[in-house]
């Protein structure tokens, strides 16, 4: 198990995954990728100004990599950080495919019951269509 990639959306579950997998990386001197998506909202059409809420999504984003960077280095546990943009279960399942992971570790609830919704249930989706083992933290 030398690649690791870590589903961080900053909720208290991706969190715990987060840990669980710095405790594994610790155990078998893995590499971590803490990926974080930008859901695309354009296409619901709602209404609003896409941009504006793009960019609210973008800056909380980074606030949630750069704690989850900060994590990592207070633990030593080599890795990188990463954010992508698409809808969240799909990118995940396509990165960690076409970049060879060899686990994904994803908590069992994301962000909010609103996200959850629109997008429906982004850990369901990725253990269903990941082409790899996903531990699901709860």
């Amino acid at each position: 198990m030398q690649k690791i990639l870590v589903c961080f959306d900053g909720s208290e579950w991706s969190k715990r995954a987060l840990k669980q997998a710095i405790i594994l990386a610790q155990k078998f001197n893995s590499h971590i990728t803490v990926l974080s998506v930008i859901p695309k909202v354009c296409f619901l059409e709602i209404g609003v100004d896409c941009a504006t809420v793009e960019a609210i999504f973008k800056a909380e984003t980074e606030g949630n990599i750069n704690s989850a960077k900060k994590i990592m280095d207070e633990q030593g546990v080599k890795g990188e950080t990463l954010i992508l943009e698409g809808t969240p279960a799909d990118v995940i399942v396509d990165y960690a495919k076409n970049k060879g992971f060899d686990l994904i570790v994803i908590g069992s609830k994301g962000k909010d019951a609103t996200e959850r919704t629109l997008f429906g249930s982004v850990t369901q989706k990725v253990a269903v269509n990941a082409t790899q083992s996903v531990l699901i933290v709860r």
